[in-house]
């Protein structure tokens, strides 16, 4: 969950979804594509990545996918180990910029990588 992505005034929001699992601990590669749907002001309709290989990342602008857009957005995706970044600025990030990584919720579900600590998710 991108719990605040904006593209309104002189903001707009970077996002970054990763998926990692291409790793040194055997994982067994994944790829597919993510949901990303906007719940907010002026929230448009869902937008369907595509398709996201085991160690590659999807990236987009709010500006582009969710224009005039304010609210948070949650991303599903058919992959497990699926890690995001967002970065929200003024127009050329020239007076003010910040980012944050989003929340990662697995639905309860045990996801442990072999031979990996039990740290995969913030989940709550």
């Amino acid at each position: 969950m991108f719990p605040y992505v904006v593209n309104q005034g002189p903001f707009d929001t970077g996002m970054a979804i990763s998926n990692t699992s291409s790793d040194p601990v055997a994982t067994p590669l994944q790829s597919g594509t993510c949901t990303l749907t906007p719940y907010g002001t002026n929230a448009p309709d869902p937008v369907v990545t595509s398709t996201v290989a085991a160690g590659t990342v999807y990236s987009l602008l709010a500006s582009a996918s969710f224009p005039g857009f304010a609210g948070y957005v949650l991303a599903l995706c058919d992959f497990q180990y699926a890690h995001g970044f967002a970065f929200i600025s003024d127009l050329g990030a020239r007076n003010l910029a910040m980012g944050y990584l989003p929340l990662v919720i697995t639905g309860g579900a045990d996801i442990n990588r072999s031979g990996a600590p039990p740290a995969e998710s913030a989940s709550h």
